[in-house]
């Protein structure tokens, strides 16, 4: 349930002075049974900001699904973005597939969940001393987001209450600060009613002029066909670079096609699915791989009835050859290929591959 996380993976790992910072700041919000009850919440901001008035909508529910909407007097067009666990988009009528910064950046809007559920949202935590924040005496905590990203969590000394958090922007000396100005009762939950975040362009001050609890609309994270597969298209991205990174040929192969056409050096070559596996244990027991990383993020598009798809690459590899006599050899190459793909059975597989290759770097 929302708000079991942090209670079920933090309390009894940090030791007394962390367990008992946590479970304060959770009872200064309600009880246990109470916030176990939660199944979402809806909250709607009135905000101000460096560009003119905006407002806010955002719906939080159980298991790291989100709605975050915005509309804005400086921009015609409102902006929504939906978040259902790993899979983040915009829009309704033609959805986009968004990337990891942006299910952040809207996930960094859920103040009431983030209140007594910091787990779903910070993780390795480390106290780190005391320090007055906005004025007030508090306990420090180290933690950080999903995407790596340094944050200290502040826990007010007084009310006990997670008062607010600073974010360091990597490779820079910029931070994002977010400050819980002011609570109200929400049935028998007490919940951030205002909140000021800083950033280098300002100060953004979001008041929250209703919050409801269990109303929340959990269909509207139901996630389109098209984003799916998207999804899916990028998770087998990943596997592919996890076997070429184990030396796992079978788990390569799991996504070809009974046949696949390679075009390369003037060639156009079929290859049954036993073929392929014996080439690429070959290959992968000769060659010892260091790096298989994107250069770009690859470019996948796909067609309107959902049945084909298209993925360009473009990547680094780095690694060493064993050769028969022993003979060990370095290499580095850059690829670009263009995979086609179809849904076979309603699984996606690759059915050609057009590839070109030329020597990187020392």
């Amino acid at each position: 349930m929302l708000g079991t996380g942090l209670l079920t993976s933090v309390a009894g790992q940090y030791g007394a002075e962390l367990d008992n910072v946590f479970s304060d700041a959770i009872a200064g919000v309600g009880k246990q049974a109470e916030i176990a009850k939660i199944r979402s919440i809806s909250a709607e901001a009135d905000c101000v900001g460096p560009k003119g008035k905006y407002t806010t909508s955002i719906v939080s529910f159980r298991d790291n699904k989100t709605v975050f909407e915005q509309t804005y007097s400086y921009k015609d067009k409102p902006s929504s973005i939906f978040i259902n666990g790993d899979v983040v988009w915009e829009g309704t009528v033609e959805p986009a597939y968004s990337k990891p910064f942006q299910r952040m950046a809207a996930r960094a809007h859920e103040y009431q969940k983030m209140a007594f559920d910091f787990g779903r949202f910070f993780t390795g935590f480390e106290s780190a001393g005391e320090e007055v924040f906005e004025g007030r005496a508090s306990s420090k905590v180290r933690a950080m987001n999903e995407l790596g990203m340094t944050t200290f969590l502040y826990f007010d000394k007084e009310t006990k209450r997670f008062s607010g958090y600073i974010l360091e922007i990597p490779n820079s000396t910029e931070t994002i600060k977010n400050v819980f100005l002011e609570w109200k009762k929400v049935g028998k939950l007490m919940l951030p009613s205002a909140v000021r975040a800083t950033d280098k362009e300002g100060d953004w001050t979001l008041r929250f002029h209703t919050i409801k609890l269990n109303t929340g609309n959990e269909k509207l994270t139901d996630i389109p066909p098209r984003i799916a597969d998207m999804a899916e298209l990028l998770r087998l991205h990943q596997q592919q670079k996890t076997a070429h990174m184990t030396n796992n040929a079978d788990l390569f192969i799991e996504m070809f096609a009974d046949s696949v056409t390679q075009l390369i050096r003037g060639n156009a070559l079929p290859r049954t699915r036993a073929e392929n596996l014996e080439r690429f244990k070959t290959y992968f027991a000769s060659f010892k791989f260091q790096e298989w990383e994107d250069i770009k993020p690859p470019v996948i598009k796909i067609s309107k009835d959902g049945t084909m798809a298209t993925k360009i690459v473009e990547k680094r590899v780095c690694g060493s050859y064993t050769y028969d006599d022993g003979k060990v050899e370095k290499d580095h190459t850059v690829f670009a290929w263009l995979e086609v793909w179809e849904k076979i059975d309603g699984k996606w597989k690759v059915t050609a591959v057009a590839s070109t290759d030329k020597p990187g770097k020392d």
